[in-house]
């Protein structure tokens, strides 16, 4: 037997001990204390911010846990509802969820969103009880409806005599969405945000480890199967592709019947996952998300590393131009770096250097750039023949 308990290496388990977030756990608490507290709460409200991979959700998940446990050993309830807005994408999905949740019964379509909270609020009142409200994924959220309903929810029982019983967190990949809300809506949010950075090869093998001793059986893994998946996992800085090489290496040595993972297994789960691009590859690209990509490659000649994502719109435009091609606005250029990451052509990074300076980078780490940037620009006259 490979495995002991392979649902430990799934994207949606949250481990009771996240390694590595241990400071920004105390963090979050220490930012939702008045919630415990038993008296009038502050209304909180925080951010969540990082790139893929960086335990941004499993942090949320824990902190609720948490918070939900520790508020019934001191007599108070806290409700945590997690919301992804990739699944939820308007407010009123949002608010309907959240009725659900509360046991504020489920809302008829005619209902207004005032309405709709004001059920919510009245549920929690008469629980004695207070909501942590998470929005996984807000960006998506902000891309369909712009900055209302994060207005609406941060705000939500401030003027309220049924007290304020909604707290709000937001979990956010790309920074830049937060200059996208007007000047009132980001003054709501506050300026409580927890950046989280990406891990370093030392923190992937710790956290290697410690899910590798919850997923196995002893001695299925040695030291320098964690050590090899640590260095590959260290070229993104995603756990959650990490733990992906892990889980897809104990597959295929349980599928060969054997008793030990070996680096040859790794090296298989690595060619599972991100198989190197072909030429062919590039065919089931849009038109769009085709000059999306060309402009990450021009952007990126001449030796440079990554570039900011504003820096690569910039370069997309021209093009647009050059090919008089109609551009898309930001929303829609963004989406299409979320699917150039997916499809392994792009990585996407945060970096942060203050609350004025935090910005999306993009890199090519697989793929040549030049090389890259010379199939795109032969390919530019059969742009017309590819998907619109």
């Amino acid at each position: 037997m490979i495995f002991k308990d392979e649902e430990k290496l799934s994207p949606e388990y949250v481990p009771s001990r996240l390694v590595h977030r241990e400071e920004e756990l105390k963090l979050l608490k220490s930012f939702y204390s008045s919630l415990l507290s038993g008296g009038e709460a502050y209304h909180v409200r925080s951010l969540i911010v990082g790139s893929v991979g960086t335990g941004k959700t499993s942090l949320a998940k824990l902190f609720g846990q948490t918070m939900e446990r520790e508020s019934i050993g001191r007599g108070q309830r806290i409700i945590y509802v997690h919301i992804n807005c990739r699944i939820n994408r308007s407010l009123f999905s949002v608010l309907h969820r959240v009725a659900y949740q509360v046991g504020a019964g489920t809302p008829k379509r005619g209902y207004s969103d005032p309405e709709i909270m004001e059920s919510v609020l009245a549920a929690l009142s008469r629980a004695g009880a207070h909501l942590i409200l998470c929005l996984d994924e807000a960006d998506i959220l902000i891309a369909e409806e712009g900055g209302e309903p994060i207005y609406f929810l941060s705000r939500s029982g401030e003027d309220n005599d049924l007290g304020r019983r909604v707290a709000l967190l937001m979990i956010l990949r790309d920074p830049d969405y937060l200059e996208r809300l007007d000047r009132q809506t980001r003054s709501s949010l506050g300026n409580s945000i927890i950046h989280l950075k990406e891990y370093g090869r030392d923190q992937l093998l710790d956290i290697l480890k410690y899910r590798a001793s919850e997923s196995f059986h002893k001695g299925v893994l040695d030291d320098e199967v964690l050590e090899f998946i640590a260095d590959i996992g260290a070229e993104r800085g995603d756990a959650r592709y990490t733990l992906d090489l892990l889980w897809r290496s104990g597959k295929f040595a349980e599928a060969e019947g054997v008793q030990r993972i070996t680096a040859e297994h790794v090296r298989k789960a690595v060619a599972s996952v991100y198989p190197t691009i072909r030429r062919e590859n590039l065919a089931y690209l849009s038109q769009d998300e085709y000059i999306t990509l060309l402009a990450c490659t021009r952007t990126l000649l001449g030796g440079r590393t990554n570039a900011a994502s504003m820096d690569v719109y910039e370069t997309y435009k021209l093009l647009c131009e050059e090919k008089n091609i109609p551009q898309k606005g930001y929303t829609t250029f963004w989406n299409n770096l979320q699917q150039l990451q997916d499809l392994g052509f792009v990585r996407i990074t945060v970096q942060s250097g203050g609350a004025k300076g935090r910005r999306s980078l993009i890199s090519l780490p697989n793929i040549p750039v030049n090389l890259l940037e010379e199939e795109l620009s032969k390919g530019l006259k059969h742009l017309s023949s590819l998907r619109p």
